[in-house]
């Protein structure tokens, strides 16, 4: 199949036009090959429901862009009418069209952009002023103060999950809009168009250990690959849990990736554009989103304050559990070095990996409960995200610091957001901390410096 690409001096919203109806004349094409089935030929060659007559006309005629699946279903049917059957969505082909809707879809996105950037562009404050104020905000952070940043993401459907790239220059977001969106760390603005793909919320994002790709996963029980240098998919969705995906994430070394469900898989990712299965399901009934150490051991929470690690490669516990927690674990983090582990539940415990034995006094959130956790990457802040959520009704989240020298608190807990807070990360660095929340907004703040390391 032959891409059609208009010229590069036309704007995104003429390169979609005309690239969607090229598009549609290779499927006219493709339609006149397998014998010119009518539009209700076509339908009922579908499975039952998923397509209508006067959609698939408009698809053949290039005057719309449906959903993916959707697009797809025309596609599968068209490429195989002659024999009778559909294509299955392993087929090259139909790879092949998805990476197309993918591009068709980005330009329309850019073109909503490009309009939405003209509208505002009269309001954007002139060149070269505000001097003194950045002068203000670069010696304030020298001096290790907090600052919070305006909240971007406006729009987007609610921000369920949020990681930074391994150098930092990047952010990725999953949205309730069945998106994920890139943005620039630096200027805060979006960094492309939307990743599409999901049917449903994109609720667990992570980059892998060399930035090359993009884990995400979602309520519709699918996981996704996508290479952030072309943003596209670089492998069918990671199909096989029955409840939605709520986290996925990367080994160490980025050749083993675990999603999360109702039960945990492996998958072997080394090669990703052909990921595959790696044993059975395992810790089941989990309730927390699982954590790797560098050390390759895997945390999962459970019920009844217990903790399990795991040696990942043969999927078997490691010793006795953890108990500590009255009540359910709701978080788990490791230390950059694998040394320590917390836990969170009505408050956030400290273990020594090795000894299995708890250090410290536990500490105190309120009696709010943990809803993430991590450690910076220089392992002198521990961070959490508390706030209670029962039914319709939460409170607000904030966000708490620890030193990790004396494990005291800096500074009173951070607030911003209103309701819940799903979606926290630290920048690689340790200074910015990332947090989404239903409330639609993504918060960048620069976090006090930790004294005493």
């Amino acid at each position: 199949m032959t891409y059609q690409f208009a010229g590069s001096g036309d704007t995104p919203a003429q390169q979609e036009e005309a690239e969607r109806r090229a598009a549609a004349a290779e499927l006219r094409t493709i339609r006149a090959q397998q014998g010119s089935p009518t539009l209700a030929q076509i339908v009922a060659r579908a499975p039952r429901g998923t397509l209508g007559a006067t959609a698939v006309g408009a698809v053949l005629r290039g005057d719309t862009l449906p959903g993916c699946d959707y697009y797809m279903a025309i596609v599968r049917v068209l490429l195989a009418y002659g024999s009778g059957k559909v294509v299955s969505h392993q087929d090259k082909r139909v790879s092949e069209w998805r990476q197309r809707w993918t591009r068709l879809k980005h330009l329309k996105e850019e073109a909503k952009l490009r309009r939405a950037a003209g509208k505002s562009r009269g309001t954007t404050r002139p060149q070269g002023l505000g001097r003194l104020a950045t002068r203000v905000l670069e010696t304030a952070v020298g001096r290790g103060e907090y600052v919070q940043l305006s909240p971007m993401a406006s729009g987007t459907g609610g921000v369920w999950a949020v990681a930074f790239s391994p150098d930092g220059t990047l952010m990725a977001t999953g949205h309730g809009a069945k998106t994920t969106q890139l943005w620039d760390t630096v200027t805060q603005e979006r960094a492309g168009t939307p990743l599409f793909g999901h049917t449903d919320c994109v609720i667990s994002t992570a980059f892998s250990p060399d930035g090359r790709y993009l884990v995400t996963s979602s309520q519709d029980k699918t996981a996704r690959l996508w290479d952030i240098a072309t943003r596209t998919l670089i492998a069918e969705p990671l199909e096989g849990h029955t409840d939605p995906v709520h986290a996925a994430l990367f080994s160490p070394d980025g050749d083993l990736l675990i999603t999360a469900s109702r039960t945990l898989r492996l998958w072997n990712v080394s090669n990703p554009a052909q990921p595959f299965k790696v044993g059975k399901p395992f810790a089941g009934s989990h309730t927390s989103k699982p954590a790797f150490s560098v050390k390759g051991l895997l945390a999962t929470g459970h019920q009844g304050g217990i903790v399990h690690l795991w040696e990942v490669t043969n999927q078997q516990r490691v010793s006795d559990p953890l108990r500590g927690h009255a009540g359910d674990v709701t978080a788990v983090a490791f230390s950059r070095e694998g040394r320590l582990l917390a836990t969170g539940g009505l408050d956030v415990q400290l273990w020594d990996v090795d000894s299995r034995q708890m250090v410290n006094e536990p500490l105190e959130c309120d009696r709010e409960p943990v809803v993430s956790i991590a450690f910076s990457p220089d392992g002198q802040t521990l961070a959490a995200v508390t706030g209670a959520q029962n039914g319709n009704s939460s409170s607000d989240h904030v966000v708490r610091l620890w030193n990790t020298s004396d494990w005291r608190p800096i500074g009173p807990p951070l607030t911003g957001h209103k309701g819940v807070v799903e979606a926290a990360a630290f920048s690689p660095d340790s200074r910015l901390y990332a947090t989404g929340g239903y409330d639609g907004q993504l918060r960048l703040r620069i976090l006090p410096a930790a004294s005493g390391g």
